[in-house]
């Protein structure tokens, strides 16, 4: 009985290492195609025909500054409405004082095509790239190298309530414990995918300062202050490399008079 038992462990042992180990199946996010398009005034997007399909989109928005944080507060209250998330955002201000807010959001992957129009109703996008990753292959072969180890466990634990001898079981034991590693890795990566083909993912960035008229009183101010901060860079400039030398003539000045004052 203890020969037979070890021969079929040697056996499945065998059969495990054939198939495919799972750290060559390496967690990955998807593959994401270069193939994106560039979207100003209209927009068409390939679509894949599998069952795993990952949307993502990266676009951005300019608009004045009067009009900046009402298309925040639009944009963020169009989330709530579709029951999205938000899982990033960023303000940040450049030298000329213009604020940019960069968002990462998740939204229903069936009403995502939806809440893209939605945004243009808010603000048209100045570009925005749209990407549709098929991952039903990699999710094929996850169900397929679990189906395998699922049955290979089943194998290993008909065994182990027959072993005898506890050295038996302590062996078949081990060799549960790495399939059940094995099985949770790949139940993870599914999960990964299964939620990202769920959710699609928009990052957008709104820009301040686009967009103002030249009538609008925010033209001229805008144009006002990037003159005062040219002029300030100037004169600071000036400064620098003026007053150290106007010090020094002064100084060789008062030095010189002190002398023609010593020889008189």
């Amino acid at each position: 009985m203890k020969k037979s038992l070890v021969v079929l462990i040697m056996l499945l042992v065998a059969c495990g290492g054939s198939q495919e180990n799972v750290s060559d199946l390496s967690y990955q996010e998807p593959f994401i195609s270069d193939s994106m398009q560039e979207i100003v005034t209209s927009r068409s997007m390939e679509m894949s025909t599998g069952d795993y399909i990952i949307k993502t989109a990266y676009g951005t928005i300019e608009v004045s500054s009067s009009n900046f944080q009402n298309i925040i507060n639009e944009f963020e209250t169009l989330i709530l409405t579709y029951k999205g998330s938000i899982s990033n955002t960023h303000l940040s201000t450049n030298y000329q004082g213009l604020q940019s807010y960069t968002v990462t959001v998740n939204v229903p992957a069936e009403q995502f095509d939806e809440f893209i129009s939605d945004i243009e109703d808010i603000s048209e996008f100045n570009n925005i790239n749209i990407n549709s990753n098929d991952v039903t292959t990699y999710v094929l072969n996850i169900d397929s190298r679990l189906n395998a180890l699922i049955n290979e466990k089943q194998d290993l634990e008909e065994i182990k309530s027959d072993a005898l001898s506890t050295s038996e079981k302590l062996e078949v034991q081990s060799q549960l414990r790495y399939i059940n590693q094995e099985i949770e890795i790949l139940q993870d990566q599914k999960e990964f995918y299964e939620t990202s083909v769920n959710y699609s993912t928009l990052s957008l960035e709104i820009r301040e300062g686009a967009g103002i008229s030249l009538f609008s009183w925010n033209y001229y101010v805008e144009r006002a202050l990037n003159w005062l901060e040219s002029l300030i860079g100037y004169l600071v400039s000036i400064s620098i490399v003026g007053i150290p030398i106007a010090i020094v003539i002064y100084s060789l000045r008062i030095f010189s008079n002190k002398r023609n004052n010593i020889k008189s």
